[in-house]
């Protein structure tokens, strides 16, 4: 059996910021790779720098198995990875002035206009860049596409809190990727840059608001007070709501039998999908209609991380089942 799972840090239980000295055993580094593919380049990474913990972040499931499954035959322990978006998920999931090293291979450019947001130029990306690295600590891309290297070297370096320290075109590595090698065979060009952070800079957090120490905000739970009105939950695929970078939306429910052995209670999972700055995340809610009222909170098998946009999710259905006049209108 493959152990390599137990390398995948779950959503649900993590408190943040994450704490590294924990998570390392005390090694002297931290790195985090964004966007490691099939893990290859991640796990030959780990394997040579054993005096340091690196945390990969990839936002596709299918790429995180892949990579869990090298790290269990590698056998590797200062390797953690986790499934999330960088964009959004980097500031929230370290603190200011936390790692060494960020590294990116070959992400996509995201040439389109529309999709500029999503590109490492963002000034949301860069400000996160700027706050989690240690002074002195360094953001490394490496890019077959030469026209995206020099917009990153240019935006970059205009930032009050980073400065370009290398740029660099076909540069030999130790470690490579497949496509990597596979360009190199190709005669493509592949450009490394190097950015320092050079001075203290800080971002907001979002998830931190919330209190570890009480259950209700780890749980992410409401209670009503009141019971489950008639024919309410059949209209929660027409309900959707949005506060700032916050949206989320209800796509249908199921229903189950009583809870805890009573025929009066009963159970239902309403389908969820909530994004914080198009950080999207699916999850499940349980309502559970009881004698002193409905209960709305996470689902148990639920794994997401606790963002403003779940808890906002949790206190609109429960508000809609408490106020049938909400908004339940198709």
């Amino acid at each position: 059996m493959n152990e390599g799972w137990k390398n995948i840090l779950s959503p649900r239980g993590l408190k943040l910021p994450l704490n590294l000295e924990q998570l390392s055993g005390n090694l002297p580094k931290t790195a985090l790779e964004i966007g490691f593919g099939n893990g290859e380049y991640t796990v030959g990474w780990a394997a040579a720098n054993p005096d340091a913990l690196l945390i990969g972040l990839e936002v596709s499931s299918s790429c995180t198995a892949r990579c869990a499954r090298r790290v269990g035959n590698a056998g590797l322990s200062n390797l953690k990875i986790l499934c999330a978006d960088a964009r959004f998920m980097m500031k929230e999931l370290f603190a200011d002035e936390s790692l060494d090293l960020v590294m990116m291979n070959f992400p996509c450019p995201w040439p389109k206009t529309r999709h500029a947001k999503r590109r490492v130029t963002a000034k949301e990306f860069a400000d996160s860049l700027a706050a989690v690295l240690k002074i002195g600590g360094v953001f490394e891309l490496v890019t077959d596409e030469e026209w995206y290297a020099a917009e990153v070297q240019k935006v970059l370096s205009e930032h009050e809190a980073l400065s370009v320290s290398c740029y660099e075109k076909n540069f030999s590595r130790d470690i490579t990727t497949k496509y990597e090698r596979k360009w190199l065979a190709m005669g493509k060009t592949i450009t490394k840059l190097a950015v320092a952070k050079t001075k203290k800079f800080t971002v907001d957090r979002s998830t931190w608001k919330f209190d570890w120490n009480n259950e209700e905000d780890t749980a992410m739970h409401v209670k009503t007070g009141k019971p489950l009105p008639e024919n309410i939950l059949a209209l929660m695929s027409k309900v959707s709501g949005a506060m700032g970078d916050a949206r989320w939306a209800f796509n249908g429910y199921y229903t189950a039998g009583g809870e805890g052995g009573s025929e009066k209670d009963k159970r239902f999972l309403v389908e969820t999908v909530a994004s914080d700055d198009e950080f999207e995340q699916r999850f499940y809610l349980k309502v559970v209609e009881r004698s002193e009222g409905v209960m709305v909170k996470l689902d148990g098998s639920t794994k997401v991380f606790l963002t403003p946009a779940v808890r906002f999710a949790v206190e609109d259905l429960a508000r809609c089942l408490a106020e049938p006049t909400h908004r339940t209108s198709p």
